[in-house]
């Protein structure tokens, strides 16, 4: 007879601090928060790096609200993979990165003083490239790699029986003095459809930054520094063209604010471009491309003109993993596309006008100062303008089970490594070659005339506009009008219009009003009344659409 779970209140927290930063929805948190709650299970999400900038403090109030019967720690990321950090808490003899696990191990840490009956379970992009290595780091028990819906449910429902744990698919957990990660059982894409109800308290992040949408999984790509192949497999499964166009349809009815789209495959156009011109034609015949602006990852090849005219149609954004211009490079780091390539792609953006990003990464395995100057001749060539710009990484961050690895281990000369190794190969570790990532750092900006500032800080500023977008999308409108009036002008400016929107969709008339004209009186009173212009004509303008009988 099977016994009911005593697992029943769940809690998910989204440990990725670069949310402060980059505001990323918890795709995988929510798609899992989602299938629990369709078994009856009560679910919630939290991000316990907001509101107040104590840890603890936001901690110990989401355990007192929650009282879960069981807490799962979604690990995104375990850096930022950049060695040039001008903020960066990790550093070393010619690097400096910005290093997540200590802040997710302060977490626990709190969680088990605070809750030490409480089983934990971690899961998550970062957690599947190094699973043991950081329940061991953590001090934790039990971890899910790959896709946690299905193993999940399962651990839940047979909890604490350590026999039946043992056996769930995708689940690690420890084994005496070691930890045994058992087989990923093969992905299929639910026939249940997308998720029934988003988790609102990120509605700020998926209306500004967009929305994820997944049509495939898997990575058939060999590239030496990428865990993409390694958390997805190297298996292409494809989700079906029409069950794609029905959410984004679904979306589009359901979520007024929500304009972007962004398909989070590991690259757009592989393993070919079948598959995905299907979807950008049904895209357009259904006239999707007139709600939405749709971005996703892609490499130069396969990319044609027929490609970029129906993506243009479309109005793709798209990011293009480049890594290098150098042949050389590119072949060390078995890239599947050349030069020739890259080229074509930049001059099929440029006739099409497509709005384009490119990724490189400099001091790769097989980089001399020929090849950099060779990369940043085709930069400069190839200038950014209002549709095209750069993004480049310093040092291939080392991972676990990558290319990149194994080809670091089996060195001899250590001379282009920087960083410590460690267990997991958690800590950031780096190659990077002919020199330092610090030293390549400034030999790129002596060169280039766009170079980049590398400035991934967590400032007063953001982190007061992203409390206040916290509060709102938890409907907590009188925390979210105090803290809105108690911050600095600009965080004030930069969170208004959502702020306004979010009060006068729910009918809190007064409060909007009383924002509005509080933002006004701080704009007069600061004495940069030229300088807000526009916004006191915005502010004027939207409370014109207030009833005045309240």
């Amino acid at each position: 007879m099977h016994m009911p779970s005593k697992l029943k209140k769940i809690l998910l927290l989204y440990t990725d601090k670069y949310y402060l930063i980059k505001q990323i929805y918890p795709f995988g948190l929510d798609k899992i928060a989602d299938y629990l709650r369709r078994h009856s299970f009560d679910v919630t999400i939290d991000f316990p790096f907001l509101t107040e900038p104590d840890l603890e403090t936001n901690l110990t109030d989401i355990l007192e609200q929650t009282a879960p019967d069981l807490i799962g720690i979604g690990i995104r990321n375990l850096d930022t993979c950049m060695a040039c950090e001008l903020y960066g808490n990790h550093e070393g003899n010619g690097y400096k990165a910005l290093y997540f696990l200590p802040e997710v191990k302060q977490l626990v840490e709190i969680i088990k003083n605070q809750q030490p009956k409480i089983p934990i379970i971690a899961g998550g992009g970062a957690f599947t490239i190094s699973p043991a290595a950081i329940l061991n780091l953590l001090g934790i028990e039990y971890g899910i790699i790959g896709e946690g819906e299905e193993p999940m449910r399962q651990f839940l429902e047979v909890f604490p029986d350590k026999n039946k744990i043992s056996k769930i698919p995708n689940l690690v957990f420890k084994n005496g003095n070691t930890y045994q990660i058992n087989p990923q059982k093969p992905y299929s894409f639910n026939s249940t459809g997308d998720i029934i109800k988003r988790e609102s308290k990120f509605n700020y992040s998926y209306e500004t930054s967009g929305l994820p949408i997944q049509v495939k999984r898997g990575c058939n790509q060999n590239c030496s520094y990428c865990v993409e192949p390694i958390i997805e497999g190297k298996t292409i499964i494809f989700r079906d063209h029409d069950d794609v166009i029905k959410e984004l349809k679904r979306i589009s009815e359901k979520y007024d604010g929500i304009q972007k789209i962004c398909f989070i495959d590991t690259e757009f156009n592989v393993p070919d471009i079948e598959y995905c011109s299907i979807l950008v034609r049904k895209i357009i015949e259904s006239g999707l491309h007139d709600h939405f602006r749709f971005s996703s990852q892609f490499l130069p090849r396969p990319f044609d003109e027929e490609f970029a005219g129906l993506l243009a149609k479309a109005g793709f954004s798209i990011i293009l993993t480049c890594d290098s211009f150098a042949d050389s490079v590119l072949k060390m780091n078995k890239t599947s596309y050349r030069n020739k390539d890259i080229i074509r792609a930049l001059e099929l953006c440029e006739q099409f006008d497509i709005d384009c990003t490119v990724n490189l990464i400099f001091g790769l395995p097989g980089e001399t100062h020929k090849t950099i100057d060779h990369t940043l001749k085709e930069m400069i060539r190839f200038f950014p303008y209002i549709s095209r710009r750069y993004e480049y990484t310093i040092g291939g961050r080392i991972y676990q089970g990558t290319p990149l690895c194994r080809f670091v281990d089996k060195q001899v000369d250590c001379r282009h490594l920087y960083g410590e190794k460690s267990e997991g190969y958690l800590e950031p570790y780096y190659f990077c070659a002919p020199e330092s990532p610090l030293k390549l750092k400034e030999y790129i900006e002596n060169v280039l005339p766009f170079s980049m500032d590398f400035n991934n800080q967590y400032n007063r500023l953001s982190f007061q506009t992203l409390s206040i977008s916290y509060l709102i999308d938890q409907g907590r409108w009188e925390d979210a009008a105090i803290r809105f009036m108690d911050s600095d002008i600009v965080a004030q400016t930069s969170i208004y219009n959502y702020l306004f929107r979010k009060l006068a969709d729910c009918g809190q008339t007064k409060t909007a009003k009383s924002v509005s004209e509080h933002l006004m009186e701080a704009i007069i009173n600061s004495g940069k009344s030229s300088e807000y212009m526009e916004q006191l004509s915005i502010i004027k303008y939207y409370m014109s659409f207030l009833t005045t009988d309240d």
